[in-house]
């Protein structure tokens, strides 16, 4: 068997196996201590360069291996830690900045059938979920940039960006504050993009007529609430170290699929096709369906089914 083999079984194994102690008995490592450990690193390389291809070397590689698993592990989840502590202190009021407050909206056409909606924040706390009577309109309280909202048509159907208007914005660390609200008019058959970074985003469309959602984000707190208003929806979720929680009508038929490295799943009244992939009991004969696609790194996924007429 090939050093290098050895290394990289017994780096992903370790990595594997404390993402389950993590997941199930909430493991915490100290990454303080363990940069101490670094020089044993080049304690193991230097011994394995001693060494020919035999047992003895198998075992230092694997020892460089578990070592390396477990510094990486500690490190992402330090990382982890460190967002959520970011996203937990995001709307508190912290010293002298200067905040900005702005309401910002688009007057509504009532000949409007479809419309597209896109949001591009960083780290914050956005929410989606009350409706409007114009087209959009957006409450921001932030001290990181003022926003901007613009019309951005595409042919025949409107188009609306909400976007910081700073390419280059300061961050003040806990004392950080850009919260957002966004809401949609309820008729139009809405294409919503979201596009943010370390962020907390809480999104209740059951008053909304979806018909794609595409999230994209970091590191992040996600929960969404899925309606029944269209009749065809397609979700699509791609996030990096992220909590995600789906709430999906019971009424409705649902196909999900996932990919995930390092995720727990746990999928609430679905039945599972294998490789990650489940569909509700009732998608074949459902006239309304939902199709999820969840692309996640090291996370937890978990989708429940609801009773719009007793939530």
């Amino acid at each position: 068997m090939k050093s290098g083999r050895v290394f990289w079984g017994t780096l992903f194994v370790i990595i594997g196996l404390l993402g389950i102690l993590h997941n199930f008995f909430n493991l915490a490592l100290s990454w303080d201590a363990l940069w101490k450990l670094w020089p044993l690193l080049l304690v193991f390389l230097g011994l394995s360069a001693f060494l020919k291809d035999s047992k003895s070397k198998w075992i230092v590689v694997g020892g460089i291996g578990l070592l390396a698993g477990v510094v990486i592990f500690a490190s992402v989840q330090r990382g982890c830690n460190s967002v959520d502590h970011i996203i937990q202190n995001i709307d508190d009021d912290h010293g002298s900045y200067q905040y900005s407050e702005q309401e910002l909206n688009f007057s509504y056409d009532s000949a409007t059938t479809r419309a597209r909606f896109d949001f591009e924040g960083g780290a914050g706390h956005f929410e989606l979920g009350d409706t409007t009577s114009a087209f959009v309109s957006a409450s921001v309280r932030s001290n990181v940039s003022e926003y901007l909202l613009e019309s951005e048509p595409d042919g025949d159907i409107p188009g609306f960006r909400l976007h910081m208007a700073d390419e280059s914005v300061s961050w003040h660390g806990s004392k950080m504050r850009n919260h957002v609200m966004m809401r949609l008019h309820p008729d139009p058959l809405w294409d919503v993009n979201i596009d943010a970074g370390a962020a907390k985003m809480e999104f209740d469309l059951r008053a909304y007529r979806i018909a794609n959602l595409d999230v994209d984000a970091g590191a992040a707190s996600i929960e969404i609430r899925l309606g029944s208003r269209a009749d065809t929806s397609n979700v699509r979720i791609e996030t990096g170290a992220s909590s995600v929680h789906l709430y999906v009508p019971s009424a409705v038929g649902c196909e999900l699929r996932t990919e995930s490295s390092l995720s727990s799943k746990h999928v609430h009244g679905f039945v599972s096709d294998g490789d990650g992939r489940y569909h509700s009991e009732n998608f074949e004969g459902s006239s309304k369906r939902i199709f999820i696609y969840v692309d996640s790194g090291l996370s937890s996924i978990t989708v429940d089914r609801y009773d719009e007429e007793t939530w």
